[in-house]
């Protein structure tokens, strides 16, 4: 992602998704996009589609706005304030800037309009198991992918596999691939992959780059995620501040009771630490190296356990309601417990803010 689109693009695409969200994405209209067998919504797919929101990631002169970090950040902070079930993610975000990275001219050619018009979709397996990588081998792939988010809906899969001792990324089309499709907690759909020898292509003609540019997905995802965590807390802390303004107890409102309004201070300030460890993590994107892990790593370590705490608070001060499948609190405490095991844990990201550190600060952590 690039740092450089423009503040009235990113105004207008904020207005954008915030208008159509109201309309057409009410929590009472998911709960119909949740029953559908594929987990999300067909017609907001070609919604997306239609405003050029799948084409975010495309250069100008493709229809798209080459966006940077803050307006995919944007849009993942309106997937997270609105629940949405689409794969924005796995396909809009990860998917299309692996290929833009890494895609031969023919791969570009063929594939970027049909992502960018919804005809086709991506899903990414960027996990590797040190000790049971998966092998690309004479056109073949071995080995064995978890938790693809949105695998099962993908037409195509990017994987992250080893040729020769070396790291390297294939595209390989999801129907010809043995899966087990499931639901995740929060509704979205996920599959596991056994490869047996899959037929599948490298992505790109080179894969000197193959390692940097799985580091920089990874890092990608961190950000666009941490940005979706921002969408979840704005709305858990907004919905909790009104039910305190209008829920009675012995004839007078929740919000009185001075204990519950220095919580609701708590959250308030973890919540624009979330927000500004956001806007620092899209910032560090430019930067190389280790530099550049250590600050999104920790960043991503920290808005977990906050939106987490966040998350508790949030499901106590409304009580027993705030547990039910009819309060809009419970989905988005769902969607935290996803999201925070999503390209690493709090821990995994903790440890590699700790591993980037420089050695005196690891030792005063220490």
């Amino acid at each position: 992602m690039r740092t450089v689109t423009d503040p009235g693009t990113i105004a207008m695409l904020r207005d954008s998704i915030q208008r159509y969200t109201e309309e057409h994405y009410s929590f009472l209209q998911r709960k119909l996009v949740l029953a559908q067998a594929r987990g999300f919504s067909a017609q907001a797919w070609n919604d997306y589609a239609e405003f050029g929101w799948l084409a975010l990631r495309l250069p100008e002169e493709q229809g798209g706005i080459d966006a940077d970090a803050p307006a995919i950040g944007v849009f993942m902070q309106a997937v997270g304030s609105r629940l949405l079930m689409e794969p924005l993610l796995a396909s809009t975000v990860l998917g299309t800037g692996l290929l833009l990275r890494q895609g031969s001219q023919q791969q570009l050619a063929a594939w970027l309009p049909s992502l960018a018009d919804g005809s086709m979709t991506l899903a990414c397996a960027l996990e590797q198991d040190a000790q049971d990588p998966c092998v690309f081998q004479d056109g073949l792939l071995f080995g064995r992918q978890l938790n693809v988010l949105h695998g099962d809906v993908a037409g195509k899969l990017i994987v992250a596999a080893q040729a020769e001792g070396k790291p390297v990324l294939c595209v390989l089309e999801a129907d010809q691939v043995q899966g087990h499709a499931y639901r995740l907690v929060d509704g979205r759909s996920a599959a596991s992959f056994h490869f047996n020898g899959a037929a599948a292509q490298l992505l790109g003609l080179s894969q000197d780059k193959a390692a940097s540019a799985i580091a920089l997905a990874r890092d990608e995802a961190s950000i666009a995620l941490c940005a979706e965590t921002l969408g979840v807390v704005d709305s858990l802390v907004e919905t909790t501040k009104a039910y305190l303004k209008i829920r009675k107890q012995f004839g007078r409102t929740l919000g009185s009771n001075q204990a519950l309004q220095h919580r609701m201070v708590e959250l308030y300030l973890l919540h624009q630490e979330v927000r500004a460890l956001v806007e620092a993590a899209q910032l560090a994107l430019t930067m190389q190296g280790e530099e550049r892990t250590r600050l999104i790593a920790g960043a991503r370590a920290f808005i977990i356990s906050a939106a987490r705490h966040i998350g508790n608070e949030a499901i106590q001060m409304h009580g027993g309601l705030g547990v039910t499948e009819e309060l809009d609190v419970s989905h988005y405490f769902r969607r935290l417990m996803v999201l925070a095991g999503l390209f690493g844990n709090r821990d995994q990201h903790f440890e590699a803010f700790m591993a980037a550190a420089p050695s005196r600060n690891r030792e005063e952590c220490a």
